[in-house]
């Protein structure tokens, strides 16, 4: 069995006890039945994982302490892919986030269109960040997904291509690049935007285009947003895993 895997905003170096409070402890305690002696591994968001060896559990497990054994730094995926798309519905954002974030999502933005149908409520970003530190903690992903506020087409586009990152529209449009084109680019860092399902507008794809936006077209079913999102960001993370074997 896996050895169990909590989250700290707070390390620790080999040797050192370190304190996990809160429901991240009640967690271990409770729902994992953990005891003395038993192997836990934490991990920060940032790369950031030690092993740790649980010494008691305390204040009716809200409170472990821990000696940590080991630590070490996991580098950033590669490719860095930030995605940035026009939300769904309901309940298949929290979907989005936690496959996308599973399949190596490194950066999520809200995207602003012109057709959009869904805003971001007042507690999305708090509910997103919980649920992409759960998909972590479920995949063993060590870097939590950056979560950025909502932004415009054009923002996004042409803040990817400042830092350097390739950027990717899905848009079926005849001159768009297959995936299977796009993804043996190798990039190293990726941008992906996914329009809302009445897809971009023709203002929007031009000014991406002019910004240096690429156009890639997964085909020509309509896809709803998430379905799109997740296609690209297994093609993109499993390109990269292939290359690595």
């Amino acid at each position: 069995m896996t050895e169990p895997l909590f989250f700290s905003e707070q390390l620790a170096t080999p040797g050192a006890t370190l304190v996990l409070k809160g429901d991240e402890a009640h967690h271990a305690a409770a729902s994992r039945r953990l005891h003395d002696g038993d192997t836990l591994w934490l991990f920060d968001g940032r790369g950031g994982v030690v092993r740790t060896t649980l010494l008691r559990v305390v204040a009716r497990g809200r409170t472990l302490e821990l000696r940590v054994e080991e630590r070490r730094t996991e580098p950033l995926p590669k490719p860095l892919i930030h995605l940035a798309c026009a939300l769904p519905k309901g309940d298949r954002q929290n979907i989005l986030l936690d496959m996308a974030t599973q399949l190596g999502m490194t950066r999520f933005t809200p995207l602003d269109c012109e057709r959009r149908v869904v805003k971001p409520g007042a507690n999305s970003a708090a509910r997103w960040r919980k649920i992409c530190l759960e998909a972590c903690k479920q995949s063993r992903r060590f870097h939590l997904p950056v979560i950025e506020t909502a932004s415009p087409v054009g923002d996004v586009v042409k803040g990817a291509t400042t830092e350097g990152s390739c950027v990717w529209l899905a848009h079926p449009a005849a001159l768009a690049v297959a995936v299977s084109a796009a993804v043996n680019q190798k990039a190293n860092d990726v941008t992906i935007l996914i329009g809302p399902e009445g897809g971009f507008t023709k203002e929007e794809i031009d000014q991406a285009v002019a910004d240096g936006g690429k156009l890639l077209t997964l085909g020509t079913s309509i896809l709803r947003i998430e379905t799109a999102a997740l296609a690209l960001l297994a093609a993109f993370t499993l390109s990269a895993g292939s290359d690595a074997a």
